[in-house]
């Protein structure tokens, strides 16, 4: 499913993203569920500290530069072309149409695509086999509900699905910081275990940075999963609980 057939499927109910399983059935985006449930505290003060317009200037800017990123990684693994040269040429002419349609500044675009050739460049794709899905909404009944867009899943070399999340930053990571993100992942690895009766073997977290040229790379095993499922889990379940009086409008 591509991006923009996914964001079809989404509606806003006071200002958060719910998705529309069917006509009588519509759960808050994974996304919705961990920004109205962490702390963002630390966002408050820089917010506070750069000053609103500053604030909102990087944050489009970085939106953007990751939205490039994104489009770039899934328009190489689907395409059909046969080699590497040929998939990054294909990749590049759909690029060029969706920047057409969209609004983004000539430094959003030449970050982006660095991001991009930071995973081709360093050798990421070689070791996904086979593509099962990309940008496809996936939903679970669990806790009340949920619903998000997957970045990848993809086959490894021993044919077990992976959940693979593409992340962009300004700078290296530390692992203290993506506790969201393994969070994230974690509800896919549901999502999809349900959806399809096939348990992923893991889950992984590429991130690449403008510093430098190395992305970095966090896998979760099966048992993180389950760890960061089960929080997750929890999570939806308070949703539901605090913001039930919208969900009914």
């Amino acid at each position: 499913m591509s991006t923009q057939e996914s964001l079809q499927k989404t509606i806003q109910i006071n200002g958060k993203r719910y998705y529309v399983i069917d006509e009588n059935t519509k759960y808050p985006s994974v996304t919705t569920i961990l920004g109205s449930l962490t702390d963002k505290s630390g966002i408050d003060e820089w917010r506070n500290r750069v000053g609103e317009d500053e604030a909102d200037r990087i944050s489009k800017y970085s939106a953007n530069r990751g939205t490039i990123m994104h489009q770039l990684c899934e328009y190489y693994l689907t395409s059909e072309m046969e080699t590497c040269e040929d998939r990054i040429i294909d990749a590049e002419k759909k690029l060029d149409i969706f920047i057409a349609d969209n609004e983004f500044t000539k430094k959003e675009i030449n970050c982006g695509k660095k991001l991009f050739y930071n995973f081709y460049d360093s050798g990421f794709f070689n070791k996904i086999e086979s593509v099962i899905a990309a940008e496809d909404m996936l939903f679970s009944h669990r806790m009340g509900g949920y619903a998000g867009r997957v970045d990848i899943i993809y086959r490894n070399k021993n044919s077990y699905p992976v959940i693979l999340d593409f992340k962009s930053a300004t700078k290296p990571k530390k692992e203290d910081w993506i506790e969201n993100y393994k969070l994230q992942i974690s509800a896919y690895f549901i999502a999809y275990w349900e959806m399809t009766g096939e348990k992923p073997e893991s889950g992984e977290i590429w991130i690449s940075n403008e510093y430098d040229s190395f992305p970095q790379v966090f896998i979760l095993s099966y048992e993180e999963l389950k760890h960061y499922s089960k929080k997750f889990l929890q999570m939806v379940k308070s949703y539901h609980e605090q913001y039930s009086h919208i969900e009914n409008i």
